[in-house]
């Protein structure tokens, strides 16, 4: 390992700054928070300290500095994560321990190859004489010079050997062959995978290309042939984690906060030409959770803009139910005019920018598809509509909203708001977990899990290290607060860290802490709280406990003078009322 690149990296780099290239952070105190770009969830758990220079996503396992942040969001090894830090530090990696990068070798070479083909496409068409008909092609497209030096837009020539030979001056066969690149004929030839189109580079968030969509050039299209090829399945490129045009849409995604999709790799290319830049669009596959994970680190709004077909809007309703499930706000764009994004912005560029601000709420365009597909008096049908249409209305969490849809889907389905109401209920009682796993956390369960996380936030507290451990009447939450307490009896921390806890808790048990520590960190962080309001609170906190425990104590115990009375067990009664009388 490299300890001493390593070291100065960190010294030139601020995880601040290399963390909010890829998600939103927002300060808090003297720290910064953040949606997880590892999960999903409403309430930023994600914490990142400029002082320790670490991140911690306290509602997950994933923490570290700023090389496992890497290793994290962009799935690499710890040498792939040295190297791309080390060019955004400006440092060249000149020593390395023996066979330290050996497994990286091999992706290297890939992405050397197709950054190679991709220069190698881009001058042909730009510079040698049969290149024109790709521009020509383009140009009927309405792409400019601009774009096409964006994009390094190329074209494969209609022969079978001009990118093999050309790469197998440097590179071996069997390599050109694993970036996607060439197909062997035998044991000794091979020949350009693609041929007669336009080629357009596929870039990780990186920018980095890891693979290619051909577009077959009109004269060469036969009809039998595919009109889109993308590059097949490599070490580099995964069409069901690669999004087509984020490496340029990435910052643009984040200052506007929202993320356009779009169905093809035209469509994001000529939206640009428009000046929406905050566009994306799959290669060859249906939108995955993964697509959605990676676009929620730099947004939550999402904007579908699909064909206006039977197979878009389908594609659209399922990419919807993904986004929202994983917490993704969703907008749906209608392109009234037009085949696609690509056709409507080199016919009517004003109408694309009026139609992704006048996008609709994903909702009510789900609303007004399926009702315009209801006859007037269909109560089957509309009965079906209504129950498909519950599930989305069930999960909107604010109000106000709620009641807006409700009274919007029973206008147009000449429904009673009543009725919906009902059907909300009805939906709301089946989806209620089993009984045997729904826990109530009563108020003093609560009470007792605040004052174990100030404990840990402040182990020197003395009134809390002075509790007696029968107030905490959860037996989980009493045996942990025992460890805690005897810990920080026989140690004195002056600050205890998450991590030193695990040398004397369990594993749940530690999951159970930074559970608890997390509002309690948040509630100190975001009230910037003096040590005087710390205490404050704590006291309170622990009067309250104290209070509660007290009338939780009194009713069992009258429910156990009630039982002892009726069966005439004055020895009982009499024990009973004076444990009564000390929790008076």
């Amino acid at each position: 390992m490299n300890n001493e690149a390593k070291d100065l990296i960190k010294q030139k780099l601020d995880i601040v700054d290399i963390i909010g290239e890829y998600i939103t952070l927002i300060p808090a105190g003297s720290n910064y928070k953040a949606i997880s770009p590892f999960r999903s969830e409403k309430t930023p758990s994600f914490i990142v300290s400029p002082e320790l220079q670490i991140y911690k996503d306290f509602g997950g396992d994933k923490s570290g500095d700023i090389f496992q942040f890497i290793m994290d969001i962009e799935g690499v090894t710890f040498p792939e994560a040295l190297n791309i830090l080390s060019q955004k530090a400006g440092i060249s990696l000149k020593t390395h321990s023996k066979g330290e990068y050996s497994n990286i070798d091999n992706k290297k070479s890939l992405l050397n190859i197709l950054n190679d083909s991709t220069k190698i496409y881009y001058s042909i068409l730009k510079h040698v004489s049969y290149g024109q008909k790709g521009v020509e092609y383009l140009s009927s497209r309405g792409i400019t010079n601009e774009l096409i030096d964006l994009f390094e837009i190329g074209l494969a020539p209609q022969n079978y050997h001009t990118l093999s030979k050309k790469l197998s001056h440097k590179y071996s066969n069997s390599d050109i062959e694993a970036a996607g690149m060439a197909i062997s004929s035998d044991k000794h030839n091979i020949y350009d995978r693609f041929r007669g189109r336009i080629m357009i580079p596929i870039r990780d968030t990186l920018g980095r290309v890891v693979g290619f969509t051909g577009r077959v050039l009109p004269e060469y299209d036969d009809g039998k042939m595919g009109k889109y090829v993308n590059s097949p399945q490599t070490i580099v490129f995964d069409k069901s984690k690669v999004l087509f045009g984020l490496s340029q849409a990435k910052i643009d995604i984040k200052s506007n906060n929202r993320v356009i999709i779009v169905e093809g790799q035209m469509d994001v290319i000529m939206s640009h030409k428009a000046g929406v830049k905050e566009v994306v669009a799959v290669s060859g596959t249906a939108l995955t959770d993964h697509h959605i994970s990676t676009l929620l680190r730099y947004t939550n709004q999402f904007i579908l803009a699909f064909d206006n077909d039977k197979a878009g809007i389908n594609a659209c309703l399922r990419s919807a139910a993904m986004i929202t499930k994983k917490g993704g706000i969703v907008k749906v764009i209608h392109i009234e005019r037009g085949k696609d994004t690509a056709d409507l912005v080199r016919d009517n560029p004003a109408l694309w920018l009026e139609n992704v601000e006048k996008s609709l709420d994903f909702i009510e365009y789900y609303i007004n598809y399926i009702v315009s597909k209801i006859e007037a008096e269909d109560t089957p049908a509309k009965n079906q509509a209504l129950q498909s249409l519950i599930l989305w209305i069930q999960d909107i969490s604010d109000p106000i909203t709620k009641n807006y849809y409700i009274k919007r889907l029973a206008d147009l389905l000449n429904m009673s708001e009543k009725d919906i109401y009902n059907q909300l209920k009805l939906s709301a009682i089946h989806s209620i977990p089993d009984s045997k796993q729904y826990v109530i956390e009563t108020p003093l369960i609560k009470l007792q899990k605040q004052i174990i996380a100030y404990l840990l936030y402040k182990p020197t507290n003395h009134d809390i290290l002075i509790l007696d451990q029968s107030l905490f009447t959860q037996p989980k939450l009493r045996e942990l607060f025992i460890k805690l307490r005897d810990y920080c009896n026989q140690n004195s921390p002056q600050k205890l860290n998450l991590v030193d806890c695990k040398e004397f808790i369990s594993d749940s048990e530690y999951a159970t802490l930074e559970q608890l520590l997390l509002p309690i960190f948040y509630k100190i962080e975001q009230l910037q709280s003096s040590e005087s309001q710390i205490q404050q609170t704590i006291q309170e906190n622990i009067n309250l406990l104290k209070n509660q425990y007290k009338s939780l104590a009194r009713k069992t115990l009258l429910k156990r003078l009630k039982e002892a009375k009726k069966n005439g067990d004055n020895d009982k009664v009499q024990e009973i009322l004076k444990k009564y009388k000390s929790f008076t």
